[in-house]
């Protein structure tokens, strides 16, 4: 009889454990579906834009790097120019440098007048012939002019016309500009000072740095970036002879994956030799997908009209600089890469397009010589309407170049939810491997190739 009873007890309450259980096995597929059903639907925002730029930064001599209480020292370093340590190419003589006095332009004429050096002499010679014509040709006459206009232009920002230097600094452009990549040619670096003012710029921005040397000692090009960088190598470009250089880092991107971008600056008077090498550069990237930014000093014919061109060239005669030549840019495009500035935007106020052209400059000249290009294989695209030359603010005679890139085809953003949440989490943990430390990543000049650690 205990025996029954204790079978029937049993019996009744197993229906209750195995509610329970059911209760609790339906809960948990429930649980599991609602998360799948978030995976496979989740609110993804859509991939933000990875700001990159190029600027030539005149090795800090119109404007200090960054901002200092000490204003003799900041005039001081306005006025740091090297001068007896230049380089010299066998292909260009000390004395080919300058041009005869005679032939050299009488006005020093900031990037950030109204109107671009070229055009400003062609009006200045129509004013002047005016003038002979009604017997009142006086050279001071004409520079009152020339004066004026530089007065009454609101975009001034206290710039170099006759020795009056900026009152911006190199950071305060930059944090404007905020950029996320940037490539600087003419930058200083002193090995034997903590390679300032790079490092201290690079660390009042945020980002970390690669430097190589090129056309002088502590001179030459770098590499800023927000994020890691994972490596970087310099390549002398064409042969020993040749000082300047390539600068490839190859940047960790969070979510992304690795950016290869290369900073150079091309030689400023020989075409023959830019090609050379521009020819050296892509001979040498293996097959590798890249954006290239800086300064190409090469032409592109397609920017200016017939009328334009003819005042460039002229003018290029008459300060004793060579002709301009556009067979470096003709050569990229055959190589099918793209310009950024077919993705531009609407034109900055202060940066003129001079008459005659269809593109902001990016020197005092009014031309564009500081391009931003990508490989026809690079998975990092250009993104419309986003390429823009910005003012330098009176801090170089150059301006910046700036365009915003997206990652095209990203097998992350292809794959599955489940999948991407995994990839995530490698990755998360591959960085937290591999990440060096902030602000410590500089160039050693005298070995060529590096892994950071």
């Amino acid at each position: 009889m205990i025996k029954l009873l204790c079978r029937l007890c049993s019996h009744l309450r197993w229906p209750k454990r195995r509610r329970f259980r059911k209760s609790n096995r339906n809960k948990s597929t429930l649980t599991t579906s609602t998360c799948s059903s978030a995976l496979v639907h989740p609110n993804k925002k859509p991939q933000k834009p990875i700001r990159v730029a190029t600027f030539n930064a005149a090795l800090f001599s119109m404007a200090p790097a960054v901002p200092t209480n000490n204003d003799e020292e900041q005039n001081a370093r306005c006025d740091l120019k090297p001068k007896s340590i230049l380089k010299h190419s066998p292909l260009h003589p000390i004395t080919s440098v300058v041009p005869p006095p005679e032939r050299q332009s009488k006005l020093r004429v900031s990037i950030n007048l109204p109107d671009n050096e070229i055009s400003l002499l062609r009006s200045r010679q129509s004013s002047f012939s005016e003038h002979e014509r009604e017997g009142g040709g006086s050279s001071w006459r004409w520079r009152s002019v020339v004066m004026r206009q530089c007065n009454s232009f609101s975009g001034v920002e206290g710039n170099d016309v006759y020795g009056i230097k900026s009152r911006k600094t190199v950071l305060e452009v930059l944090r404007e500009l905020d950029a996320d990549v940037l490539a600087l040619q003419d930058v200083k670096a002193d090995e034997q000072n903590d390679m300032k003012p790079l490092s201290d710029l690079a660390k009042a921005l945020g980002m970390n740095y690669v430097f190589a040397d090129s056309w002088a000692p502590e001179y030459g090009n770098a590499v800023l970036s927000r994020w890691p960088i994972k490596r970087s190598n310099v390549q002398k470009l064409f042969d020993h002879t040749d000082f300047r250089n390539v600068l490839k880092a190859t940047i960790d991107v969070p979510e992304a994956g690795e950016m290869n971008f290369y900073c150079t600056h091309l030689d400023h008077l020989d075409e023959n030799w830019r090609m050379k090498q521009i020819n050296a550069i892509i001979q040498s990237n293996n097959d590798e997908p890249h954006i290239l930014a800086g300064g190409l000093n090469s032409l592109d014919e397609s920017d200016y009209s017939q009328e334009r061109w003819t005042d460039i060239v002229k003018y290029y005669e008459e300060i004793g600089k060579p002709t301009p030549k556009v067979e470096v840019m003709k050569y990229l495009k055959s190589k099918h890469y793209t310009d950024a500035k077919d993705y531009s935007g609407e034109c900055e106020s202060v940066v003129m397009i001079a008459k005659g052209q269809s593109v902001q400059g990016t020197c005092k000249y009014g031309t564009r010589v500081d391009y931003i290009l990508s490989s026809s294989d690079s998975t990092y695209k250009f993104v419309a309407g986003s390429y823009l030359v910005l003012s330098s603010k009176g801090t170089s005679d150059h301006h910046i170049v700036k365009v915003d890139v997206v990652k095209e085809n990203n097998s992350i953003l292809n794959s599955s939810p489940l999948q991407e949440e995994n990839n995530n989490v490698t990755k998360k943990q591959q960085r937290m491997k591999t990440q060096p430390s902030p602000s410590t990543c500089i160039w050693n000049k005298n070995t060529y190739e590096r892994d950071i650690d």
